[in-house]
């Protein structure tokens, strides 16, 4: 037979109990909303190395290639470019133009895309491709140091800026 004692003494156990419960559900909630904003957070941010990247290895590989490189935009063309090159295969004759061009996009940041003109030794065109290569793009600007070109690529992360430096040394040095 139960005592009147042993009921209050059960109700005791059933509310510390219920406040254990909740203490760990509300560390676990908390814990689990840390995770979710740190992942979202490191998304982003490898999205934007991943463009700036992207923009780097694309820009590293024509430098390597061309025998020319004009920093800033071609006012005879209708685009906003960046950077131009050039260069001529020695084998067949067939030359490469490369454009960066900006495309504006829905926010702050831009997009580049990447404008390849082929022509064979006769001046005829045999391609024009354009691919977009990166978006989350602040800014991109080109210079030269001597020998070397000089890539700075600054790519958009929500509440701050992430700068990427290429150093590329072309064919011709």
């Amino acid at each position: 037979m139960r005592h009147k004692e042993e009921k209050g003494f059960v109700l005791i156990n059933l509310i510390v109990v219920v406040a254990i419960a909740a203490m760990i559900a509300a560390g676990a909630g908390m814990t689990a909303t840390q995770i979710l904003r740190g992942t979202e957070r490191n998304e982003t941010h490898i999205e934007a190395v991943r463009h700036a990247q992207n923009l780097g290895r694309f820009f590293s590989r024509d430098v390597m290639m061309a025998e020319k490189v004009t920093a800033g935009d071609d006012l005879g063309t209708a685009d906003e470019e960046f950077v131009t090159m050039y260069w001529k295969d020695w084998e067949n004759g067939d030359t490469f133009n490369v454009r960066y061009l900006w495309l504006d996009d829905v926010d702050s940041s831009k997009r580049v895309k990447r404008n390849l003109l082929e022509r064979d030794k006769d001046g005829t065109v045999t391609g024009n491709t354009t691919t977009l290569i990166a978006y989350r793009i602040c800014s991109a600007n080109v210079s030269q140091d001597n020998d070397t070109w000089i890539l700075n690529v600054e790519t958009d992360l929500g509440n701050r800026i992430l700068q990427r430096e290429y150093k590329i040394t072309d064919r011709l040095s």
